[in-house]
């Protein structure tokens, strides 16, 4: 079962908050969760000589703080024990790294804006630095969550992902599909045929997957899906499936042979955060990991 005992949800004063308190308390209606931080840094170096001038010794963090109460008030009434946290610290993804650890976060909630209107370069920051999961909330995301996608590489990482998934799952009746992206050795071709090759591919990853499901038998009745990634990224295939059917929710597997998740994320993760999905991105690491 899962359960949450504290989330950060981070803001950013923009037009993506209200979706993401809103978002929140659907979590917290939905899943056992303890407690939520709604988190928000004013970065002082950035503001221009302009505003201190025309606003002098306005105490900003106050003015801040209230218009966060107001947006919690109006779209997260009903939801869970909730605290509001307005910093102003030069490093915003340090600051957050640290409450993650000094508040034990399980689950930090990031908006995420299309990439004509962002970089998102804060994003892939938290995303290497933050010690805990993430789930990542594109501002064009339904709220509404009623079927999951978890893609899957048969490491450790990727298969906790999907036992959670599975967990999810069972706790709020969602319909759950597995999918793999093999990849051929096209070097060799046309030394080997290319019909042969992808038989063979197939039938070695499908016997993984039998061994998957031998080891935990919760997956047994999960349906997968194999895709060739034939001369496409592994998240570009992902991405084009998510297209080609209905999903609401992707969960990842971030991986974990380094002991510093920072330095772990993974280039499928990373391209994934990148393209502009209209589902919610849960980036997942195992506690083992964590610790």
């Amino acid at each position: 079962m899962i359960t949450i005992d504290a989330m950060m949800v981070c803001l950013d004063l923009s037009d993506i908050d209200e979706k993401l308190v809103t978002f929140a308390r659907s979590m917290c209606e939905r899943l056992p969760v303890k407690k939520v931080y709604f988190v928000h840094n004013i970065k002082t170096s950035e503001l221009s000589e302009d505003f201190r001038e025309t606003f002098g010794d306005v105490d900003l963090s106050q003015e801040v703080e209230a218009n966060i109460a107001d947006i919690v008030a109006e779209c997260f009434a009903g939801g869970c024990d909730h605290e509001i946290l307005v910093s102003e610290e030069p490093n915003t993804e340090v600051m957050m790294a640290d409450l993650v650890k000094r508040f034990n976060i399980k689950l930090t909630v990031l908006g995420k804006r299309m990439s004509n209107k962002s970089t998102g370069a804060l994003g892939t920051k938290l995303l290497r630095i933050l010690p805990c999961s993430v789930l990542v909330f594109p501002e064009t995301a339904n709220l509404h969550i009623e079927s999951i996608l978890a893609a899957i590489d048969f490491s450790d990482a990727s298969v906790h992902g999907l036992r959670l998934s599975k967990s999810l799952s069972d706790q709020l009746g969602l319909k759950l599909e597995i999918m793999h992206v093999y990849k051929l050795p096209t070097q060799y071709f046309p030394l080997i045929s290319e019909e042969k090759a992808i038989k063979k591919a197939v039938e070695v990853v499908s016997g993984k997957f039998k061994d998957l499901q031998k080891r935990h038998n919760e997956i047994a009745d999960v349906p997968y899906v194999l895709v060739r990634a034939a001369g496409k990224s592994t998240a570009e295939r992902i991405c084009l499936q998510l297209r080609k059917k209905k999903y609401d929710l992707l969960v990842l597997g971030l991986k974990g042979n380094n002991p510093i998740p920072s330095l772990s994320l993974g280039s499928v993760p990373t391209n994934l955060y990148n393209m502009d999905i209209d589902i919610p991105l849960w980036l997942v690491y195992s506690e083992k990991v964590i610790k």
